[in-house]
């Protein structure tokens, strides 16, 4: 299934940009736009610098921000289940503690190793009995 592609006009640190999104990622890249203006709006308000120390700072906040809830999804109570569920389930099927859930252990024997054959170093001539 093809996505439809919208074309959409934002505008960051005063200057418009033209855009090519999926149609359905529309308002999650305009509220990103609104979300970098709110930043560089926020640091001129309490900062003197140039607008690309306000880009960068901006991009700083929001990356940390996007850190944080990161952190924040990993460690989350359900995140944190479906991780025990994950364990438990992998000790039911046996592949969590070493065993075939029978209580015997899992014995995994290597594959044997196959040298290739091949030549190296320089080829040799073949010698014939007249070489001798």
């Amino acid at each position: 299934m093809e996505r439809k592609m919208m074309k959409i006009r934002v505008e960051i640190a005063e200057r418009p940009y033209r855009l090519t999104i999926p149609a359905d990622e529309e308002e999650r890249v305009r509220r990103a736009a609104k979300q970098i203006r709110d930043q560089i709006e926020n640091l001129k308000r309490n900062y003197e610098a140039s607008l690309t120390e306000y880009l960068a700072m901006a991009a700083m906040r929001i990356s940390i921000e996007n850190e944080e809830n990161k952190e924040r999804l990993r460690m989350s109570p359900e995140a944190l289940r479906l991780r025990d569920l994950a364990s438990e389930l992998d000790r039911w099927v046996g592949e969590g503690d070493g065993n075939d859930g029978t209580g015997e252990p899992i014995v995994q024997v290597p594959a044997p190793i196959v040298k290739p054959k091949s030549k190296r170093g320089r080829p040799r001539k073949n010698r014939t009995d007249s070489d001798s």
